[in-house]
């Protein structure tokens, strides 16, 4: 019990020790060996209740509904982004009458890690957890130990996740523990506009200069120092130009770095900490490489010569939206979109171009990084205990068919959405409805339509994937990006001539000691890796003379051991993916 106590109270925010100690001793007397008891009874008996049901409930093995008859499952997560009622979402009684499922909602605006931690010590879970954002290792012990699910045991009744798990098998890596449990599932995106690195670069300034698309490295930089020097936003003042916003702590700017470390062969999703495995598996950490510090050298020249955001590591969010408001920045990355950072309309995306695919003369190909399509984090959950279990995991399960997705997005058919013909595709893709009351079919879509996110396990949007499908002609006809904006960008850049994808370094999940031990050493040793990114860019730190120091000093602070944490895990996903 004392394990599992210091495990729960460690995502707590704020609850007490007393209480906590107490509600789990008060479980270890009612349950025992709640893990073996939870296993014991679930395990082999899904084809059997299956069949025979629970109660007079009879389950379904194929088809729909689910159920029966209507059951009302409880279920609860944090509040769904912008969800004021949940039981008049259009989805809660369609799901009640297409799978007979009545799910019983207990949402919490405010303090969620509390509510779960309280829920568990308690013995109080619901049925589900859903859109539960929860770690990885925390669910994987929790599961362990009986509080949830394991959903490897019904594997059978889940076709459709079982196909996802063939298709993506980075999916079953991540979500399976080293004896081949599975307790809760992350969200997936297949939709590759996702992915991809998210780096523009001003085309009006290009176009005011007579400039090409940059595609290598050097390229690039004669066009930041173009941006400099001429003019590019054509206000008369040659002064007040930033060819390049580089920021990596604030509104997700870190993803111009990442196309930029492309260029050097460093495929990463996160330039803070940045993994590599070479072809024979190994873990190595990129920042205290030869190469890496040749990206240093680049980005320092940058900084000197003032071709970059000389505020670079203290400009805030606000402080840059205003900036790219008067026409400033010549080049960024961003999490959003050049409309958003401008908080201007959509239409606005026309003035930029998707920077993607730069070479250098240490890595010649043009590649860009792909990011991988397992979110960091478990979504959904089942109750160890429920009294449904195969009945929730043919629930989930219908999450991975494409009605289920779509379902969980924008609802149904005549219900929430009517499919409509997009002429600019060729395809028919589903528009929200906007019922009296609502401003937009946005507006519906999270108020009156879904639990926004909630179940969303699968990310797959029809028009996106209809993108991928167009040629560069359709992508770039002005009308197409009107509509479209920085997703034609994007997807534009990444099709374009001798342009290849390349997966970034996976994510992967950790064991609870690795969790644990990890923790601390993890958070200094990336700290102090931003800390001198920082001054190695700034001058501050000199690349030459004080490169040895920096590499030493990482070793000092345990990296050698951090790395062997990052091997295991690594290890483990390769085993299962294969």
């Amino acid at each position: 019990m004392k394990k599992r106590f210091q495990k729960t109270a460690a995502i707590v925010l704020a609850v007490s020790m007393a209480v906590s100690l107490a509600a789990c001793g008060k479980q270890a007397e009612e349950t025992g060996n709640a893990g073996s008891a939870a296993n014991t009874e679930n395990t082999g008996s899904a084809d059997a209740q299956a069949s025979s049901g629970t109660g007079s409930v009879v389950v379904n093995e194929t088809g729909y509904p689910i159920t029966s008859e209507e059951i009302t499952v409880t279920a609860a997560g944090p509040m769904p982004s912008g969800c004021e009622d949940w039981s008049q979402l259009a989805v809660i009684d369609e799901y009640a009458n297409r799978l007979g499922i009545r799910l019983d909602c207990d949402f919490y605006e405010t303090d969620w890690e509390t509510q779960l931690t309280l829920k568990v010590a308690g013995d109080e879970l619901p049925d589900m957890l859903i859109g539960c954002s929860m770690n990885v290792s925390d669910v994987n012990e929790w599961g362990g130990e009986g509080y949830f699910l394991d959903l490897s045991q019904y594997m059978d009744l889940m076709p459709n996740l079982k196909a996802y798990f063939d298709q993506y098998p980075e999916l079953e890596a991540y979500c399976t523990t080293s004896d081949g449990h599975i307790y809760g599932l992350p969200k997936l995106k297949v939709d590759m506009t996702d992915r991809l690195t998210r780096s523009f670069i001003n085309k009006q300034w290009l176009d005011n200069l007579g400039l090409s698309m940059p595609t290598s490295i050097d390229e690039y930089y004669k066009v930041l120092v173009a941006f400099k020097e001429q003019d590019a936003n054509g206000n008369g003042d040659p002064d007040d130009e930033i060819p390049l916003l580089f920021t990596s702590d604030s509104g997700g700017y870190t993803a111009l770095e990442k196309t930029l470390l492309d260029a050097y062969g460093i495929f990463t999703t996160d330039p803070n900490y940045v993994l590599q495995a070479d072809e024979s598996g190994k873990v190595e950490l990129a920042n205290i490489n030869d190469t890496y510090k040749e990206y240093l050298k680049f980005m320092h020249r940058l900084y000197a010569e003032g071709l970059m955001e000389q505020e670079a590591f203290t400009i805030t969010g606000d402080e840059v939206t205003t900036k790219q408001q008067g026409d400033v920045y010549g080049s960024f990355g961003c999490g959003s979109a050049p409309f958003v950072m401008a908080n201007k309309d959509i239409s606005y995306d026309a003035n930029w171009a998707a920077l993607s695919g730069l070479s250098s003369d240490l890595h010649t190909k043009r590649e860009a990084s792909i990011a991988s399509p397992v979110q960091n984090n478990i979504l959904v959950a089942v109750n160890g205990n429920t009294e449904y279990p195969e009945a929730l995991a043919r629930f989930i399960d219908y999450f991975y068919t494409d009605e289920g997705m779509l379902s969980a997005t924008k609802g149904y058919e005549g219900v929430t959405f009517d499919m409509v013909q997009d002429d600019l595709l060729g395809k028919e893709v589903p528009q929200m409805r906007v019922p009296d009351g609502y401003t937009s079919g946005e507006e519906f879509r999270y108020k009156g339509a879904v639990l926004n996110e909630a179940l969303n396990l699968v990310e797959r949007n029809i028009d996106r994937q209809a993108m991928f499908e167009s040629d560069r002609e359709v992508l770039e006809n002005p009308e197409f990006v009107e509509q479209y904006g920085w997703a034609a960008r994007v997807i534009d850049a990444f099709k374009a001539d001798g342009v290849t994808g390349v997966e970034a370094y996976p994510v992967v999940s950790y064991t609870s000691d690795e969790v644990e031990e990890r923790g601390a050493v993890y958070k200094d040793i990336t700290t102090y890796l931003k800390q001198a990114r920082a001054q190695f860019i700034t001058g501050e730190l000199d690349l030459d003379k004080d490169w040895d120091t920096y590499v030493n000093t990482l070793n000092q602070m345990n990296l050698g051991r951090l790395l062997e944490i990052e091997q295991a895990a690594y290890d483990r996903y390769a085993a299962v993916k294969g």
